[in-house]
């Protein structure tokens, strides 16, 4: 229809904001004088009470009761009452980004009538099949915590179940020479196009400009073909968070009915994903992780400098208590830090530090006094773990790392999806040059997420693979890492890494976020042919100490006349633990052929903000590959 969306009127009349309903509306005012029996071009009200849900269930056999129950306009009222509710559910939801105290919604008062939940149930009760409703219901849950990982991945099944049904039963419909109950002038046949292909499935046509008439009929009769109309991005959404959260609850089997609606390949292997999510007790007596003190060796075959492994220290941690507090708190979650650097909106970037008179058998010169809590972290304490890790496999001077680049991330306690699967690169290099190259070391160092006493799965497992982008192979073992507060997890910085989601659990989140900070270790000045460098771009400088970057004064206090302390000058050999490692890495596995295709028609797209890369295809080369392509 021309003009104003039928659903967005029909919200605005439900909320009472009611609006003058002109010619320009086109076939709005045809269907609101259905539903009203005014026929008036004045403002129109609405009495949703009075129209029956809808009772039609898309999984019956019966292909002319189908038809028949949508060639009647009538039948369609509850699924345009059911799409406005869900507009306002939607609407309702966005509020709570901009006032989060709206968020204080007790999801079963129904005397609540303005919050999401309440209009989520009301556009289930008019459409309980309606597929857009229990997608972003799932998601609306899983982002505030409001239920278990197995009811919301219930939720993205269902959604995907009913999009996949809806899909067909509307193409048949639209297909058949059914004879449609037109009312008013309305073509129910237009608004089932309208309401559930484009409305409630993401579905659009892709057909060309002009419809074929069948030419073997000789009655002129239009024919849709099903594949002038695309997958549904309802189904591709919700079958792709169903294969996230089926994995991270180990029910793999499942998931994989979900991933070869896609055209994929492989997936992470299910026995990574198994040790991923285990939780780890500390005890004297565990035995499946590797004792070293301070020297480990690796096959003489591998590629490795080293073998990827996390650093402890004592009972309280790697960092000093009273440093690791302060650092903890420059980048809390409520911090100034995130909304100064706008990191909700910016793409990846990174800060860089030169290191200026480091060496292997000298300490730092006066030159490389901590100047700040996060240079004293990094040149103090990270540093020297970084500079042991190469010394161990060489018989010769290890390459000197003369830079640090570091960066931080924050994600609330179960509502991560991970972190992509990815390789660490010189990103202004790799723009200006098209060359890859990495930092001799990349680390994590924890910092909330998972408490001292355990290695939490729930904070976020990272991965890391055997693969480089040299390889020609794919990855043939992964190690894993399990989060614990104030420890340091190192690795070749020219491995496949990221890290996996993490199952939600209401009663123990709470306000908890996963709280990292990374460093990769350079052997080169980054910096150089970069020109300009920008504030919060790849190995940025830090921002001038301003109210305007105010986390960069707070970093600063207390450091202008600061002395170097004895320790500080001491670096001797730290104990660590080798990560776990499991192999296979990878799972292959063969797509649905289009005969075979559940969807009956293209395959399902995969949805680029939720590609985390745990499900590719191609893993041997995909991840290289990708270092080339132009983001969005």
């Amino acid at each position: 229809p021309n003009g104003a969306s039928p659903v967005v009127i029909v919200a605005k009349i439900i909320t009472k904001k009611t609006m003058p309903i002109s010619r320009e509306h086109g076939s709005t005012i045809k269907i609101l004088s259905i539903l009203t029996a005014t026929g008036t071009t004045a403002t129109v009200a609405l009495s949703p009470s009075e129209i029956n849900p809808f009772a039609f269930d898309p999984s019956a056999n019966d292909r002319d009761d189908d038809n028949a129950a949508l060639a009647c306009v009538r039948s369609l009222l509850p699924i345009l009452l059911s799409l406005s509710y869900l507009h306002l559910a939607s609407h309702a939801i966005s509020e709570t980004f901009v006032d989060p105290n709206q968020m204080n919604d007790n999801e079963e008062d129904d005397n609540n009538t303005s919050s999401p939940g309440y209009y989520f149930r009301q556009s289930l009760h008019y459409w309980p099949t309606n597929p857009a409703a229990h997608s972003l219901l799932a998601n609306y849950h899983r982002m505030n915590n409001l239920s278990t990982t197995d009811d919301i991945c219930e939720l993205y099944v269902k959604a995907s179940d009913s999009a996949n049904r809806w899909r067909k039963l509307a193409l048949n419909f639209l297909q058949s020479s059914f004879c449609e109950e037109e009312v008013g002038g309305i073509d129910p046949k237009e608004w089932v196009e309208l309401l559930v292909l484009n409305g409630a499935l993401g579905v659009d046509y892709i057909g060309g400009d002009d419809e074929d008439e069948d030419e073997g009929s000789g009655t002129g009769e239009i024919k849709q073909d099903d594949e002038e109309y695309s997958s549904s991005e309802v189904e591709a959404t919700a079958s792709f968070m169903s294969a996230f959260l089926l994995s991270i609850l180990s029910k793999h089997d499942d998931a994989l009915t979900h991933l070869k609606k896609f055209p994929l390949s492989h997936r992470i292997h299910p026995n990574v994903w198994k040790v991923g999510n285990i939780i780890i007790f500390i005890s004297p007596s565990l035995n499946q992780i590797t004792k070293c003190n301070g020297k480990s060796t690796i096959d003489a075959s591998s590629q490795m400098i080293f073998s990827p492994r996390i650093y402890r220290g004592g009972n309280d941690g790697l960092l000093p208590t009273k440093l690791y507090q302060r650092l903890c708190t420059l980048f809390a979650p409520n911090s100034s830090y995130w909304k100064e650097s706008d990191y909700q909106n910016r793409g990846y970037y990174s800060y860089f530090l030169a290191l200026k008179n480091t060496s292997n058998d000298s300490s730092p010169s006066a030159d490389d006094r901590p100047t700040n809590v996060i240079e004293e972290v990094i040149a103090v304490h990270l540093l020297p773990l970084a500079e042991q890790a190469l010394r161990e496999n060489t018989k010769s001077a290890p390459q000197r790392i003369v830079g640090a680049e570091w960066w931080v991330h924050t994600r609330p306690l179960g509502a991560t999806l991970g972190h992509q699967v990815h390789f660490d690169t010189d990103e202004s290099l790799l723009g200006r040059e098209k060359r890859v190259t990495h930092p001799i070391i990349s680390s994590v160092l924890y910092l909330t997420g998972a408490g001292r006493d355990c290695e939490d799965a729930s904070a976020g497992s990272t991965i890391v693979f055997d693969q480089s982008p040299e390889s020609t192979d794919v990855a043939s073992q992964a190690w894993v890492s399990h989060s614990r507060d104030n420890t340091l997890m190192a690795f070749p910085g020219n491995l496949l890494h990221g890290v996996l989601p993490c199952a939600g659990d209401a009663s123990k989140v709470g306000d908890g976020h996963r709280l990292t900070f990374m460093v990769g270790w350079w052997t080169r000045d980054v910096t150089e042919g970069m020109g300009e460098r920008n504030l919060y771009t790849p190995c940025g400088p830090l921002p001038p100490p301003d109210l305007e970057h105010s986390w960069v004064l707070q970093s600063q206090r207390g450091y202008c006349d600061r002395q170097k302390s004895k320790d500080e000058n001491v670096r001797k050999a730290q104990p660590f633990d080798l990560l776990p490692s499991v192999s296979p890495a990878w799972e292959e596995f063969q797509s649905e052929t289009k005969s075979e295709s559940a969807t009956s028609g293209p395959a399902l797209m995969i949805p680029k903000g939720l590609d985390h890369r745990f499900f590719v295809s191609n893993a041997a080369h995909c991840f290289s590959a990708s270092l080339y392509e132009k983001e969005d």
